[in-house]
Parts: structure tokens; C-alpha cells; sequence
């Protein structure tokens, strides 16, 4: 028993580990990762400009697997060739959506809106009772010193940004011709409407945007004087379900000119979460996610129907939620309805990962020099910098061309009208400084009137001083003069200009926000743009190609009929020819599949390795090379027998002998499946690994569990001398003719 003992051990070790695989794969945490071609999917090459050194297309490589990788997609196949960065993206980039149990108390008014969930009860009673009615401003209006707005038609805007750059638009300017002005609008200031000398020429608020006029003076002095006293003012207001801050903010308060009533202009903040956070609701979360209470879409037209909703907003005991998960098995979040879900779901479509994948999203941050509105003189003379996409392929266009000179980016603009111009330095910080963005929702503050989505980040070292710097120098330009456009300092994302805020205080704690009238989506599309780093080149899309599984599947299917068709023949043959052997053959290539299966899904879920047609021919090559492992073998114990020993002392000198012959042929096996992944592109890698891999587990099974069997079955005299199917019959051995003796 003493001597048999190993044998059983090498056995039991084997049917463990068989036992574990199929366990693992019956509750599927075990499968393996399906390949373009079996799987489908969809296939882009987006190429480099010709030259670029080739570090650079690998970091640009590297960047798009960041960025694939940050929407679960399954397994995704992203590869060089040349300039050429092919990227393959399995299973169509579709996650699904399941339904789960979790018991959570949530915050939701009548409508079925949700203000966050808690798992206990308590935070979400506490949470309910601080959550307020707040205005949110919904209009900006550019005013005189008066109050009085200007023009509702022309000068009023939905965001701060758009009213401040209509401000920075007028000037004084000589009054061209004695007509009317273009604009009836009252004066900015009645004071200053006396007429002087006759002979003074008019000077008139002029915007160099519209060319329209708001008032003229004279002399020139009342103009100037007119001018300094318009700002912007909040003339219509949303309103909002928020709740105190949890803690003061840490943004700069700056405080007004005593001679203007100015009212306060977005400024890049240093608080990392410009998002009121009620109290309480520091353990609240919607759902998954940081808990934020909804301003945006959600906003209420009017204060009546805000207070109808804080009165209607009750903890409801919700007891399943929906969540998605990306086709590699990534969780993409958890929703309390189907429909938030399945909007969470379109995001990884495949339209939406192009479009990440393929922008540069280079961000740069630069001091405005001056903004040059249309129909100024200057407008149509000063180009754009590399505004044409042949431009932007050469090497004068490249970014770190451009890092240390003057550039002019558009602005933003209503569709339809042209863009403001604006002249920017040298780069001050960019993408490449930020260690962290997240995008947030942000609500308006005293110190700023701004809401909506934005992405607050975070800045290495280098990019702090920068950064404190430069916001130091335009805080002292603000305070000297507040419409002097030095005192912005633009984000530009792919050289346009995302905003341009006005500095209000120096920022030196290495945080910021940047905003712009983001959509949601657009916000955590940066966010995960900049986290997973801006392209190092611009990359032109050649070809979208959406793979369809329909013939992997069936060749797939094909395969698998072909290969239990050939393994019952198989097994046929090797029962008929070696009788109790042939079924220890089945056996081991049974045990053998089954762990190459195991094998193949560990490397898809821990290495991203994807089964391909071309991986499945390796396994099929190799499932041959296990049979000849076994008819080696087989026939060497034959010989033994032929040469007149009994099988149990046979079978030692039998395996020794095969077991040398089995070593060598699946060592050239191996050495050519190596040589062929290290030589071989793409799919071919597949076939190359899974023969490499099969092959090293056929001479696992062969000595871990073939071996031991045999080596009992010789020592049990009723298996060896069973009639017709036992060992001996297997061998067949032929009687061996004696010296003198008759045939």
C-alpha cells in the first residue's frame, strides 16, 4: 500500500483539480472570453500622421486601452501595426442589465425622482429633513448701472460665461453716422445723458459682436464712464431641492468694487466638490454613486412647484435595484429604475466608444491675450491656429510645437453665428498634470452663478506651481481692472475653447473645476479622457468595421460537431485496438479538455486573453498531440510484453522509454508554437498560445494521471488477466518463438 500510495495522490490531486473546473464552469465563473470573430463586435483603425516615432504611437496605444478599459468593455484587442493602431472590441460593446436585491431606504418625491438611497433608515429620515428650496439662476442678463438689462432680446443668456464675453464686447466707439441708434434700449445711465460742445463727437456703447448700439455721450468720458458702470446680473431663476453644505467652501470670495455692484463671475474654484452636500447625506448615495441632488433638467420652473415636491418628497423602503454590466463582466453601476439603466447601457454603445476613443482630448489651460468678437476689424484679418485637418497632421501643429507660443482657439457660439476668437500664451498647465478628474454636478454658489455638470481635478506638483502661479497674476489683473480679458484663462480642449472664466482669487492648492456647459455625458467622457491620459498624436479614423458573430458562431458550432464526431471515433478505435487502455486514454483526453477549457477562461478573465477561431485550431492540433501521447506509450508497453515480461514489470521500463520519446516531440511543438506567437500578428497569436499551452498540459495529464493508472491496473492481477478486456488483451502481445521449438 506504502508503495501504491503516490500513485493514488497523484490521482486524487488530479481529480480535484478536474472537479474544481467543473464546478467553475457549470456556474459559469468559469467561460472563456470569446474573440471577435465568435463573439462579434466591431473593428476601427485609426492611424498615426506618417513619421511619427514609434513610442509615440504606443503611448497612444496604451491611452486607448485606459480609456477602453474605463467602459468595461470586454477583452478588447487593440494592436500596432505600422502607424496603424487597430482596435477590436468584442461582444458589439454592450453590457446587460440585471436585476438584484438590496434592501436601501430612499429619498423620492411623488414622480418616482430619487435623491439618493441609504442602507440605513435614519440617514435617510435626517437627509429628507435638510433639504431646502434654493434658487438657481436661469437668466443672465448684461445691465446698466442701474439694474436695468440692456437689451432682453440680444443681451440676455442662459449661462454667466455667454453674458460676461457679451459685456467684454462693448466698448466706446465714435458714433459712425447721426442715425438712430441700432438698438432703442434705454441709457445705462441717465446721469451721464447731458449733451456737451456741439462739436464733440458722439460716443456710442457699442458692441463689437452685433455692431448694435446702446446709448452714445458726450464727451468721451461719459461714455467710458457709462461702460465701467454695465455688469451682468441674474434677472430669472430656476429653482432647486439642495441642502446646506456640509462644510464651508473653500473657494476665494472676492470682494466687489465699492464704486460697481458686480455681480459675481464663474471662477476656476479650488474646492474639490463644488456640489452642496446636504447633512446626512455624506452616507447617502444614488445607488452606486456619490450622492448628488439633481439640478439640472430637474429644476423647477417656479418656486410653487419646488415647494410642491419638498412637500411630497418621502424614504421609500426599495428592496431590488438594476445594474449593468459591461460585456467583459465589469460592474457599470446600479440603478433604482430599468430606464436609468438602460441609459447607463447606451453609454458603452458603440457610436459613443468611437467617439472616445478616437478624440485626442488634449487639454490645455492658456492665459487669454484678447478676445476678438465677429464683425470687429481685426476679426477676419487674425486666423485661427491650425483650424484645417491637413494642418493638424504636420509637425509644426503638434503639441509640444505649440506649448510655448501664442495660439488662437475659436470660442464657443450659438449654431449658425461664428465664433469669438481668442488669442491665448503659452500653455500653462494640460492634460498631462491632472493625476485625477471626476465629474460632478455643480450648483451655483456665492461665488459662482454657474450650474451643471463639471469636472473637478487634481494637479501634480509641477502643474500646482503652474497653476498658482498663473491664477496669482490674473487675480492682480482682476483687481486692477475686472473687464481686462488678461485676467481669464481659457480651457481649451482639442483647441477649442471649452471656457474662459475669470480669475477671482489665486488658486494654490492644486485643485480646480473646469465647466462649460457640459452634458453629463460629455463631463464623465472627459473625465475619463484626461484619467486615462490625452492622445500623443492626432489619429485619423480609417475604417469601422461592425463584425458580425453569425459565421464565427456557426464555424464554431461546425467545429465542436466535427470534434465529438472525431473524439466517439476516436474513442471507438483506441476501445477496440487497446481494449481497458483505450478507456484510461478517454479518460486522460476527457480530464485533458476539461482543464484546457479552465485554463483558456483563466487567462480571459485574468490576462484578457479572447478565444478566436484560430485559438480553437490550436486546441484541436493539440487534442492530436495528447492522443499520440498516448499510442506512444501503448505501443512501447506492447514491445515490453513482446519481449517476454509480464505487464506489471513492463509497464516502469515502458512509460521511462515513452515518456523521453513524449518529452521530445512536445518540446518541438512547443519551441514552434513559441517562435510562431513571438513572429506572428493578431489572431495567429491565439492559435500559437493555445498549442503552447495544450501542449505543456498534455504532459501534465500524461504523468500526473496516465501514468499512476497504468501503474495500478498492471498491479491488479483481475484487471490485467480480465477475458477480452483487460491489459493483456490490450497489448495483444504476439508469443515470442523459442530456440529449437516448433512454430
Amino acid at each position: 500500500m506504502k508503495r501504491t500510495r503516490p500513485l493514488w495522490v497523484s490521482i486524487v490531486f488530479v481529480a480535484v483539480l478536474v472537479l474544481g473546473s467543473l464546478a467553475g464552469i457549470f456556474t459559469k465563473w468559469l467561460q472563456p472570453t470569446l474573440g471577435l470573430d465568435l463573439e462579434g463586435g466591431l473593428s476601427v483603425i485609426l492611424q498615426a500622421p506618417a513619421g511619427t516615432p514609434h513610442d509615440v504611437v504606443e503611448r497612444a496605444l496604451e491611452n486607448i486601452r485606459n480609456r477602453v478599459d474605463a467602459f468595461g468593455v470586454g477583452e478588447p484587442l487593440i494592436f500596432l501595426s505600422g502607424t496603424n493602431i487597430e482596435v477590436q472590441l468584442p461582444g458589439l460593446a454592450q453590457g446587460t442589465i440585471g436585476a438584484r436585491s438590496k434592501s436601501q431606504y430612499c429619498l423620492e418625491t411623488g414622480d418616482g425622482t430619487s435623491y439618493g438611497c441609504s442602507d440605513q433608515q435614519s440617514i435617510a429620515e435626517k437627509a429628507k429633513g435638510d433639504v431646502t428650496v434654493t434658487p438657481q439662476p436661469k437668466t443672465v442678463c448684461v445691465v446698466n448701472g442701474d439694474g436695468v438689462p440692456l437689451d432682453q432680446k440680444n443681451l440676455c443668456f442662459p449661462t454667466q460665461t455667454q453674458a460676461s464675453s457679451a459685456l467684454q464686447s462693448i466698448t466706446p466707439q465714435p458714433k459712425a453716422s447721426p442715425t438712430p441708434s441700432a438698438s432703442p434700449s434705454p441709457s445705462p445711465s441717465p446721469s451721464h445723458g447731458s449733451a456737451g460742445p456741439a462739436r464733440s463727437t458722439p460716443y456710442c456703447l457699442t458692441s463689437s459682436a452685433t455692431q448694435a448700439t446702446y446709448g452714445c455721450f458726450k464727451p468721451q468720458a461719459q461714455a467710458t464712464t457709462a461702460q465701467k458702470a454695465l455688469t451682468t446680473k441674474v434677472t430669472q431663476n430656476t429653482y432647486c431641492l439642495t441642502a446646506p453644505p456640509t462644510e464651508a467652501s473653500a473657494s476665494p470670495s472676492p470682494t466687489p468694487s465699492p464704486s460697481r455692484k458686480k455681480s459675481p463671475t464663474p471662477s476656476q474654484s479650488s474646492s474639490p466638490s463644488p456640489s452642496p452636500q446636504p447633512s446626512g447625506f455624506s452616507q447617502l448615495s444614488s445607488v452606486d454613486h456619490p450622492a448628488q441632488l439633481p439640478c439640472g433638467a430637474d429644476a423647477f420652473g417656479t418656486k410653487q412647484q419646488a415647494q410642491a415636491a419638498l412637500a411630497g418628497l418621502t424614504v421609500v423602503h426599495e428592496t431590488q435595484h438594476f445594474c449593468v454590466t459591461g460585456s467583459g463582466g465589469t460592474n457599470l453601476g446600479c440603478y433604482l429604475s430599468r430606464d436609468e439603466a438602460s441609459a447607463r447601457q447606451k453609454e458603452t454603445g458603440q457610436q459613443h466608444l468611437l467617439q472616445v476613443i478616437g478624440e485626442t482630448a488634449r487639454l490645455e489651460e492658456r492665459q487669454v491675450q484678447q478676445i476678438l468678437q465677429p464683425g470687429s476689424s481685426d476679426y477676419a484679418s487674425v486666423p485661427l491656429t491650425c483650424a484645417t485637418a491637413a494642418d493638424q497632421q504636420t509637425p509644426a501643429c503638434s503639441f509640444d510645437a505649440l506649448r510655448t507660443k501664442n495660439v488662437v482657439y475659436p470660442g464657443q457660439a450659438p449654431s449658425g453665428t461664428d465664433p469669438p476668437k481668442y488669442e491665448l500664451g503659452p500653455v500653462i498647465i494640460s492634460g498631462s498634470n491632472i493625476k485625477k478628474a471626476t465629474a460632478v454636478f455643480q450648483t451655483a454658489s456665492q461665488t459662482s452663478l454657474q450650474q451643471g455638470w463639471a469636472v473637478n481635478f487634481q494637479l501634480d506638483g509641477d502643474g500646482s506651481k503652474a497653476f498658482a502661479k498663473a491664477t496669482t497674476e490674473a487675480f492682480a489683473r482682476y483687481s486692477a481692472n475686472p473687464n481686462d480679458p488678461t485676467a481669464q484663462i481659457a480651457i481649451a480642449v482639442d483647441r477649442k475653447i471649452i471656457s474662459s472664466p475669470v480669475v477671482q482669487g489665486a488658486i494654490t492648492g492644486g485643485n480646480g473645476v473646469i465647466s462649460g456647459s457640459f452634458t453629463e455625458q460629455r463631463a464623465k467622457d472627459l473625465a475619463t479622457q484626461l484619467n486615462a491620459g490625452a492622445l500623443p498624436v492626432e489619429l485619423t479614423r480609417q475604417s469601422v468595421q461592425t463584425v458580425s458573430p453569425t459565421l464565427g458562431k456557426e464555424s464554431l458550432r461546425q467545429g465542436i460537431v466535427a470534434g465529438i464526431a472525431g473524439l466517439i471515433a476516436l474513442f471507438v478505435y483506441l476501445l477496440f485496438y487497446y481494449r481497458l487502455l483505450g478507456v484510461v486514454a478517454w479518460f486522460g483526453m476527457s480530464i485533458w479538455a476539461i482543464l484546457a477549457i479552465a485554463l483558456v477562461s483563466l487567462a480571459g478573465k485574468e490576462f484578457g486573453y479572447s478565444l478566436t477561431l484560430a485559438g480553437v485550431a490550436g486546441l484541436v492540433i493539440s487534442l492530436g498531440v495528447t492522443a499520440d501521447s498516448y499510442i506512444v506509450f501503448f505501443e512501447r508497453l506492447k514491445d515490453e510484453v513482446r519481449n517476454g515480461k509480464t505487464p506489471r514489470s513492463a509497464v516502469a521500463p515502458a512509460f521511462t522509454r515513452a515518456f523521453r520519446t513524449i518529452r521530445a516531440a512536445d518540446a518541438v511543438t512547443g519551441i514552434a508554437a513559441a517562435v510562431l506567437y513571438v513572429t506572428a500578428v493578431s489572431s495567429v497569436k491565439g492559435f500559437a498560445l493555445t498549442l503552447g499551452v495544450a501542449t505543456a498540459l498534455d504532459l501534465f495529464v500524461v504523468y500526473f494521471f496516465k501514468r499512476p493508472t497504468v501503474f495500478l491496473i498492471a498491479r491488479n492481477d483481475r484487471l490485467v488477466n480480465l477475458h477480452g478486456f483487460g491489459l493483456t488483451s490490450g497489448v495483444a502481445a504476439e508469443p515470442v518463438p523459442v530456440a529449437g521449438g516448433s512454430e
